[in-house]
């Protein structure tokens, strides 16, 4: 359901310490705009004789001179509410206030002067009408007055009138106690029954009787935050300008520039995830889904004894519970003296915390594999990685981490131990040859994608802008209506050499066959270069679990799964290289799984013999997979 929200009445150490939950500054400040009004009535007038008219017409004006007085408030605007841990930063000392927090925040001063006919340009900031709280409890609005005076709020079936004596921005509920857990500052108490409704409601802003402001909106999401900086749809933010609770965007680089990789493939090189966090000499910090990985508990722990910063962060509530095998790895860890810390408060900004990356020192491993035995073990999963020896590419996702691992709902793990039922796990002892070796080549351009801020557009655009082939590795993905396979097809359409392949896991197959042959009979009917296939792994791996992507001579390895969900509410790591080598290392290998077989031959997939070769293949393939 599209969910929206209208107005339309107002005027024209490098490393954070986990414990420590200082706030980081509002990075996206709304600065409300009062307009300047000025009175300025300078006159000349030449009068006549006087008569009784003109005498007349001189007291009037007079009068009219004398009732008429320029009026000027003055009014400091403290950013709005919308940081890491606290969606709503306000600040109140009475009538004006300005709000704290770790870091200066910049203010507004803004000086407005008007005469009588003109309302104040009273705005409605930030609304959080659905709290998790049975009863909503919690819920509040934060305004932006100008001036003190007489300001009232109207659902249409209710309305109540403001303190009186406050301005500035000001945060208001029917429970300011449990409204206080999220908003920073001092919150006002609404005299009367306000309720902000979780079907959709429209709430009035109104002056001397006069409306100044209103918002509309359908209806509210569970633990998401409405804030009217938000409408214009920035990364991050879902229909309508709303957030989930606490959710600050990360700010990204378009690029980080060049930089040595080494690109490799699971689970062939399955010692490559444990030599990247071999040597740490300052910070290890490791972020994933799941962590059962006895092998990297252990280097963890043997650089944490050498004094390296070692910090954990997982997700708390994985799809089918925490199994004993994480809950094993995480009170190891705490047993040494390690912290991790797992995402599982009440108040989640993601659905799920889904990446697989880990900071070391200056460098950063980003893969598509959980720290696990089936994944970074070897011992199942097709997966892609890569290590990115860039110390400004590993500071930028160093700074998600401490985001991420500092916030509300990032919780220490000694915390929520005894409240959290770990399932039993097995865990995959299989073994599989080693085809692919891993490669040290050069990226001339590093990029990082975060989800929910600019994945999928970004990928969107670098698909659009596809010249010669797209080759894409996913477990599964939404069908064709999804934005990105949507991409792919109208690559297809433009001549864009393009190939899918989705995983053979039992819980995938018939679902995946269903879908490759739709879009294979799609690309028959309209002579599209487009094919869609089903893996055959016939003992090379188990089933796939990366998702990559090869577009030209661009590669894109990470944890985003190719569905709605994935892009919008949980947080996702990918890393973009720019690099021929690494393009043509991952072209084969993909190929190959193509194929069903591991013969290594640098494939082009596009003109000459390989391509007809291969063309043969997908035609066999088709055959077989599909009838």
């Amino acid at each position: 359901m599209r969910r929206s929200v209208s107005h339309g009445l107002s005027s024209d150490d490098p490393i954070a310490h986990p414990d420590r939950l200082s706030p980081d500054p509002d990075d996206s400040t709304f600065h409300p705009t009062i307009p300047r009004w000025v009175v300025d009535r300078p006159f000349r007038r030449w009068f006549p004789a006087p008569t009784t008219v003109s005498l007349v017409a001189i007291s009037l004006l007079a009068v009219w001179l004398l009732a008429a007085p320029s009026v000027v408030a003055s009014t400091t605007l403290a950013s709005p509410a919308a940081t890491a841990r606290d969606p709503a930063a306000i600040g109140m000392d009475g009538a004006n206030a300005t709000g704290t927090g770790a870091k200066a925040r910049t203010e507004n001063e803004t000086t407005a002067s008007r005469t009588e006919s003109t309302p104040p340009n009273g705005t409605i900031v930030e609304l959080y009408p659905n709290p998790v709280a049975d009863g909503d409890v919690g819920e509040y609005l934060i305004v932006d007055l100008p001036v003190s005076g007489n300001w009232s709020l109207s659902d249409g079936h209710h309305e109540t009138p403001l303190p009186r004596n406050v301005s500035g921005r000001v945060a208001l509920s029917e429970d300011p106690a449990a409204a206080s857990v999220h908003v920073r500052g001092s919150v006002s108490r609404l005299p009367n029954y306000l309720p902000l409704s979780d079907e959709g409601d429209r709430i009035v802003l109104v002056h001397e009787g006069v409306p100044v402001d209103e918002v509309a909106y359908d209806r509210a999401p569970e633990t998401e935050v409405w804030n009217r900086h938000w409408e214009g749809g920035e990364y991050g933010t879902h229909a309508g300008g709303w957030r989930p609770y606490g959710y600050e965007p990360h700010d990204l680089p378009a690029s980080i520039g060049s930089a040595d990789v080494d690109v490799f493939v699971l689970p062939d090189a399955s010692g490559v995830p444990h030599s990247a966090l071999t040597g740490a000499d300052d910070r290890i910090l490791l972020a994933g889904y799941t962590f059962e990985s006895d092998r990297i508990a252990e280097e963890l722990i043997e650089a944490h004894q050498r004094g390296v910063t070692v910090r954990v962060l997982i997700e708390g509530r994985p799809v089918g519970g925490l199994s004993e095998g994480t809950a094993r790895t995480l009170d190891r860890l705490v047993e040494a003296g390690i912290e991790p810390r797992v995402l599982a408060g009440d108040r989640r900004r993601f659905s799920f915390h889904h990446p697989k990356y880990a900071v070391v020192d200056d460098r950063a491993l980003v893969l598509t594999e959980n720290w696990k035995p089936s994944g970074t073990g070897g011992a199942g999963n097709r997966g892609w990685g890569a290590v990115v020896y860039n110390g400004r590419f590993a500071n930028e996702l160093a700074g998600v981490f401490i985001r991420d691992a500092t916030a509300l709902d990032a919780l220490a793990w000694r915390r929520v131990r005894s409240n959290l039922t770990a399932h039993e796990s097995t865990r995959s002892t299989e073994s599989f040859p080693t085809r692919f070796e891993p490669r040290r080549t050069t990226a001339s351009e590093v990029e990082l994608l975060l989800a929910p801020e600019n994945a999928v557009d970004r990928l969107v655009d670098r698909i659009d802008a596809a010249d010669e082939r797209i080759l894409v590795l996913v477990p599964r993905t939404a069908g064709p209506e999804w934005r990105l396979l949507e991409a792919v097809v109208r690559a297809a359409d433009r001549g864009v050499d393009s190939r899918v392949l989705l995983s053979n896991a039992w819980y995938d197959r018939e679902e995946n066959a269903a879908l490759a042959d739709r879009l294979n009979r799609r690309a028959t009917r309209d002579d599209l270069p487009l094919s869609v296939a089903v893996t055959e792994p016939r003992g090379r791996y188990g089933k796939i679990h990366a998702k990559g992507m090869v577009i030209d001579d661009t590669v894109v390895i990470g944890s985003l799964n190719w569905n709605e969900a994935a892009a919008t509410t949980n947080r996702e790591v990918l890393v973009v290289l720019e690099s021929p080598q690494a393009a043509e290392y991952f072209r084969t290998i993909y190929a190959a799984d193509w194929r069903g077989g591991g013969v290594q031959l640098p494939v082009g997939m596009a003109g000459g013999v390989a391509v007809a070769v291969i063309a043969a293949v997908i035609v066999a393939r088709r055959e077989v997979s599909f009838g």
